[in-house]
C-alpha cells in the first residue's frame, strides 16, 4: 500500500452554469469582472476590498460599489455595512432559475448554513483625513546619500525636466520629504510634480502643499492619484481626451486635461 499526494493547490474557480445561463449575458464589463473575482476570493479564501477591486481592475469605487449593488439586486449577493456607511462583508448567495427582475424572477435563497461563503473585506479608507507626516529637517549626509542613490537621482532629474532648470537645495528637500517621510513612491511623485507643473505651478511650496493633502487623503499610487481627480473635477474634464504617456519610467499613465481651479481649491485650501 502506498499514498499519492500532490503538492498544488486549488487553483480553480467554479462558476454555476446557470449564472453563464441567465445572469451572464446582461451584466457589464465591471460587474462581470466583481463577480468573478468575488468567486475568486470565496474559493481561495481571499480578502479584498472597494479600493483593491478598483485598483486591479482600473475603476472608480464608484463603479465597483455599483457593480455589487447590481449584483445585490439580481439576487446573488448580500451587502453589509457598518456605522460609517463603508462596505463591510458581502456574503455570495447562490443563483435563483431567473436573474431578479425578468418576469416570474424566481428569487435566489442563501445558500445551506453548512456551504455559506462570505468574502472578508478590507483596505477601506477611513471616512475623515488623517494627518500627514509633520516636513523634519533634512541632515546634509542624509541629502547627500539620497541624490547619490542612483533611482532617486534619475527621479530629481526628470523633476528638473518638468521645472525647466536646476532643482535648489531647498526643493531636494521637498522631493525628499515626499519621498523618505511621505513614503511616496517614485511614481506618485513623478505623477504629483507633472500633475502641478501642469497646472503651471511650479513652486515647490504648491507641490509640497498637494504632496500633503494626498498623503492624508491615502493616496498611495497614481492610479488613487486619478480616480481622485477625476472625482473631483466630475463634468469639468475637458473634451480633449487622454494624452500618451511620456516613454520615462515613471510617467505610465494616461494624462487627461482637466479643468482644475475647484480642484485646486479643495486640494491646497487651508
Amino acid at each position: 500500500m502506498f499514498t499519492i499526494t500532490k503538492d498544488s493547490r486549488n487553483d480553480s474557480t467554479q462558476v454555476s452554469n446557470l449564472f453563464i445561463d441567465a445572469y451572464m449575458a446582461p451584466a457589464n464589463d465591471a460587474q462581470l469582472k466583481v463577480y468573478l473575482y468575488l468567486l475568486r476570493c470565496v474559493s481561495s479564501g481571499l480578502e479584498t476590498g472597494v479600493s483593491d477591486l478598483a485598483d486591479r481592475f482600473n475603476h472608480t469605487e464608484k463603479d465597483i460599489l455599483r457593480a455589487l449593488r447590481y449584483w445585490e439586486k439580481q439576487g446573488l449577493v448580500r451587502l453589509s455595512f457598518d456605522s460609517q456607511g463603508s462596505l463591510a462583508g458581502i456574503h455570495m448567495l447562490s443563483p435563483g432559475a431567473e436573474p431578479a427582475g425578468t418576469p416570474d424572477a424566481v428569487r435566489p435563497a442563501a445558500l445551506p448554513a453548512a456551504a455559506q461563503t462570505s468574502v472578508v473585506i478590507r483596505d477601506q479608507r477611513p471616512a475623515a483625513a488623517v494627518s500627514a507626516a509633520p516636513k523634519k529637517n533634512c541632515s546634509p549626509s542624509a541629502l547627500a546619500a539620497f541624490r547619490e542613490d542612483a533611482a532617486r537621482a534619475q527621479l530629481l532629474f526628470i523633476a528638473e525636466q518638468y521645472i525647466g532648470k536646476p532643482l535648489s537645495v531647498r526643493e531636494i528637500e521637498t522631493i525628499y520629504y515626499m519621498s523618505e517621510q511621505l513614503r511616496f513612491s517614485d511614481a506618485l511623485i513623478d505623477y504629483l510634480i507633472q500633475y502641478c507643473v501642469d497646472r503651471g505651478k511650479k513652486d515647490f511650496r504648491y507641490i509640497e502643499k498637494v504632496a500633503v493633502s494626498w498623503a492624508e487623503h491615502g493616496i498611495t499610487t497614481p492610479k488613487q492619484a486619478e480616480r481622485s481627480l477625476s472625482s473631483l473635477a466630475g463634468k469639468g474634464r475637458k473634451g480633449r481626451g487622454g494624452q500618451k504617456p511620456s516613454a520615462n519610467p515613471f510617467n505610465q499613465f494616461e494624462q487627461h486635461d482637466y479643468d482644475f481651479d475647484e480642484i485646486e481649491r479643495i486640494l491646497t485650501s487651508d
